[in-house]
């Protein structure tokens, strides 16, 4: 999914790794979707997605509570 907040809250930053020198890079993940998968960096990707992982577990279930109470009305 791709924010509208455009390079402002930081969530979405991902390291760039180059290939050859090794030198990374920070990028904002919000402005390219597309992301080279040679220079990814998925250790910290991983790692950034796991922090979202609480936040994504109570909005879920905060919209199966929701659900519920839609069906039963």
């Amino acid at each position: 999914m791709q924010c509208m907040m455009k390079e402002i809250c930081a969530p979405c930053l991902q390291v760039h790794r180059d290939p050859v020198t090794g030198r990374g890079t920070v990028v904002f993940t919000c402005a390219n979707q597309d992301q080279p998968m040679g220079v990814v960096g998925f250790p910290e990707l991983h790692e950034r997605l796991g922090r979202n992982s609480v936040q994504e577990e109570l909005t879920a279930r905060w919209i199966a509570n929701c659900r519920v109470h839609l069906d039963s009305n």
